[in-house]
């Protein structure tokens, strides 16, 4: 179900407005169906308490992989990140590609940043289990003993 929205401060929406007011216009705004689906999904958001959630994985995994990071800081610049949405900071984005790759090798998506893989970004779904979280710094922390014995 499309829906968008746009939110802007007034200094913004004047340059939008003026001098043509069409200059900002949407396709999936305000369709009454896909206007409930959103508030639909809103409120399973609050209900559910989705980011309590994320920030209790997050405050799980983040202390571990601060650890990772301290001992393999030879590679790693440092952590950063809130709730489930982790930047992993490499010295090297070379080395940053390693390590993606050698995750891929072993079954788990990350993502790169823009173009680069300086950053790599842990970011898992919300139904992540701790079960899954603990087999993700397991193969984390295999990818990181390959690739430092290859430099």
């Amino acid at each position: 179900m499309p829906v968008s929205a746009f939110t802007s401060t007034e200094e913004i929406w004047q340059c939008m407005m003026y001098p043509n007011p069409f200059i900002h216009t949407t396709t999936t705004g305000g369709g009454a169906l896909a206007c409930a689906a959103a508030i639909a999904s809103i409120n399973v958001v609050l209900k559910e308490d989705f980011p309590r959630l994320a920030a209790e994985k997050g405050a799980y995994i983040m202390p571990k992989l601060l650890d990772l990071a301290k001992k393999y800081d030879s590679i790693y610049d440092f952590i950063s990140g809130k709730g489930l949405l982790i930047g992993q900071h490499f010295k090297d984005a070379e080395v940053g590609y390693k390590v993606a790759a050698g995750l891929f090798k072993r079954g788990v998506l990350v993502a790169g940043t823009l173009t680069s893989a300086h950053t790599i970004r842990i970011e898992p779904p919300l139904v992540i289990t701790y079960e899954e979280i603990d087999a993700v710094l397991n193969r984390l922390e295999d990818t990181l003993k390959e690739v430092t014995s290859s430099l």
